[in-house]
């Protein structure tokens, strides 16, 4: 079972006095620290584990650092052969039904996908692409992934085989963008369908895929996204992304129509200042609010869903905020996020 918050609130001081090396913050609204901490090298990607025990953390030296969140205790390092230790771009973790299983797939820059077996510390299988790889997703059963990366096509795995089963990529016609025509930084899986998947990078395009055909179905323009700042609502279908520019950096979709249903304002928390931050990760935290980081403020900020206003703010971070993930633990809201190589454990009040 995973620590009540009367557990958390006892280990809070403690683990805040142990890391005296972790940069400055201010921390406002909602948002509760629980624990802070440095690791030896800068952060670019996180991801909670299926039922929030782990939480894992991709380095730009090629290591992936496992914590486990009843203590923040840093309990398993994921490390590469030598040679091989280029950045961890994209974490995710494998739901096993009914197994506690901890297996987690990872994307590299080096072009390597990579399967892990976390509590054992074993490199499974793994794939080497001539391509820098910058994301993945694993569709909502478990049997496909899809990766992106710096040659404009998305990649179809199967999950047990990790061999190819399809690639994505433009057509050949310059009347139709049914593809990609820069890096692709975010790939979703639709929540429902298991062939439907979505991606978006540098091209100001949200493409929509049939991962069963060689061409994008349809797009959405306007998000500029150059981080893992795509996500989809399982209720509503509503797209959300977040945007690497001054204005409108924060939109919801609307998945069906492709319509623009709000640009969701960055205030500073109980205030209508308006808070410039150039976004490079976001995504529904829950049903209920929206969790956006990134740089210019050097921010992480909690939005509330139902009145678009800002409820919790990490700021005053000496870098930007690159990578964050929300999970439920035992019915609180946490929220984990990273910048540079501080790492920053957090409860939501609500």
């Amino acid at each position: 079972m995973m620590g009540s918050v009367a557990d958390s609130s006892r280990r809070r001081k403690n683990s805040l006095a142990n890391n005296a090396n972790v940069a400055n913050f201010k921390l406002d609204g909602k948002l509760r620290m629980l624990a802070t901490t440095e690791v030896n090298s800068p952060i670019l990607c996180c991801r909670y584990s299926f039922d929030g025990k782990y939480i894992a953390f991709g380095c730009s030296n090629g290591d992936i650092k496992i914590y486990y969140t009843q203590t923040y205790n840093h309990v398993y390092t994921l490390t590469p052969e030598d040679g091989k230790k280029l950045p961890v771009t994209c974490i995710r973790f494998r739901h096993n039904e009914g197994k506690e299983l901890y297996i987690l797939t990872a994307t590299y820059s080096s072009g390597y996908v990579r399967l892990w077996y976390v509590t054992s510390k074993q490199l499974g299988k793994e794939i080497k692409e001539d391509v820098e790889l910058f994301c993945c997703d694993f569709n909502h059963n478990f049997s496909k992934f899809a990766t992106g990366g710096d040659d404009y096509k998305i990649r179809i795995y199967d999950v047990e085989k990790m061999s190819c089963l399809n690639m994505l990529s433009k057509g050949e016609s310059f009347e139709r963008m049914d593809g990609h025509a820069s890096r692709v930084f975010a790939v979703k899986y639709h929540p429902d369908n298991e062939h439907v998947l979505l991606s978006c990078g540098w091209d100001n395009t949200i493409q929509i895929w049939d991962d069963r055909e060689g061409h994008a179905i349809r797009r959405i323009f306007g998000a500029h996204v150059c981080g893992d700042a795509l996500d989809m609502d399982p209720m509503y279908y509503h797209v959300l992304t977040g945007s690497w520019r001054r204005d409108n950096s924060l939109q919801v979709w609307d998945f069906d129509s492709g319509r623009l249903i709000k640009n969701v304002p960055l205030q500073s928390q109980n205030s209508t200042e308006k808070m410039v931050c150039h976004l490079y990760c976001a995504k529904w935290a829950g049903t209920d609010y929206i969790a956006c980081g990134g740089s210019d403020n050097n921010a992480m900020r909690i939005i509330e869903k139902s009145s678009i206003q800002t409820i919790g703010t990490l700021d005053g971070l000496n870098r930007g905020c690159y990578t964050l993930d929300y999970m439920e633990i035992n019915n609180v809201p946490h929220v984990t996020c990273a910048s540079g190589s501080n790492i920053f454990f957090m409860s939501l009040n609500v």
